[in-house]
């Protein structure tokens, strides 16, 4: 089992370990979708992420709300495990309602497209 000395090592292996897993569930899911593809047509798998879609914004929305609620728990147990101090839990508590804004504000304009749909909007006062 290795050492490691200091914290630049230890977060350059997380670094290493979780880009790995995110490649390997790329893999994962590239494959899925290529099987879907050879198995049935491009209809009916459009047809099922149609019928899916409010599962995966009601997933988003869920883990948005669970960021909300978990975040001072988490940033306790960071600062009794002393990997943050004082002033850095502080910080991280302040933060909190602008992380959560933000995610909420990515997931109208890339998740449910508002953008898109605001556009489309001002393209039929035009017409």
């Amino acid at each position: 089992m290795a050492v490691f000395h200091n914290g630049f090592d230890v977060r350059r292996r997380w670094f290493l370990l979780l880009t790995l897993l995110a490649f390997a569930l790329a893999l994962v899911t590239g494959g899925i979708l290529w099987h879907s593809v050879e198995m049935s047509s491009i209809s009916e798998i459009q047809t099922w992420v149609d019928a899916m879609r409010p599962v995966f914004a009601g997933s988003r929305l869920f883990l948005i709300a669970l960021v909300a609620m978990a975040w001072p728990f988490l940033v306790d147990i960071l600062h009794r495990w002393g990997r943050i101090g004082e002033v850095q839990a502080s910080t991280m508590r302040a933060l909190r309602w602008r992380i959560v804004t933000w995610f909420v504000v990515i997931e109208l304009v890339l998740g449910q497209n508002l953008l898109g749909q605001v556009l489309t909007v001002l393209q039929g006062s035009r017409a």
